[in-house]
């Protein structure tokens, strides 16, 4: 039977070791073998570690209070659900007067309300080609290959859509006839 963990008082309110290490998203032996290297309380430990001046470079990411739990931007993407680039670049649109990044809790809140919009980006290139428009999707669904490959060749050698898809159609007319040669000679 285990021994009753101690209780400390860590922002006005009691709490344990294990508690704490859940709330700030560590290991509970990396919290005890802070409070003993830096001989301090959990309080300051606490403290040290929110303000990434603990961790022996370890715990660099930044923590911040949402729904009363210390986290960084990584825990709360995975919380959310999405990339945390995403959330990242939404505290940066949105920095607070002094220039630091917007509060995680705002962008937590903003994600949750859906004020937050997917795909709003440009939409695709429209490109002539003969006396219709299309863009490189329907051009390579169109030609039987990859997206990829038809914007690597426009940009290689400097054509338009129409110049690519003239190539990828003699390049495939001389390969119908070399299969056609190959049956005919027997190989």
């Amino acid at each position: 039977m285990g021994a009753k963990a101690r209780v400390h008082i860590v922002d006005g309110r009691e709490t344990t070791v294990a508690e704490m290490a859940e709330a700030l998203g560590m290991k509970r032996q990396a919290l005890y073998s802070l409070m003993c290297h830096k001989k301090c309380g959990l309080q300051t430990a606490v403290y040290l570690i929110r303000e990434n001046l603990a961790m022996n470079g370890q715990g660099k990411a930044g923590r911040w209070m949402v729904d009363g739990r210390w986290m960084t931007i990584r825990q709360a993407a995975e919380m959310l659900g999405v990339d945390r680039l995403r959330v990242y670049q939404w505290m940066r649109r949105h920095r607070q007067p002094d220039g630091s990044l917007g509060p995680l809790s705002e962008a937590v809140a903003a994600f949750r309300e859906g004020r937050v919009k997917h795909g709003t980006g440009h939409p695709y290139a429209q490109h002539r080609v003969g006396h219709k428009t299309m863009t490189t999707i329907e051009a390579a669904e169109r030609l039987g290959v990859s997206v990829n490959a038809v914007r690597m060749h426009m940009h290689k050698h400097k054509c338009s859509l129409a110049a690519t898809i003239r190539h990828y159609e003699k390049r495939k007319m001389q390969k119908a006839e070399k299969d056609i040669l190959k049956i005919l000679l027997g190989g």
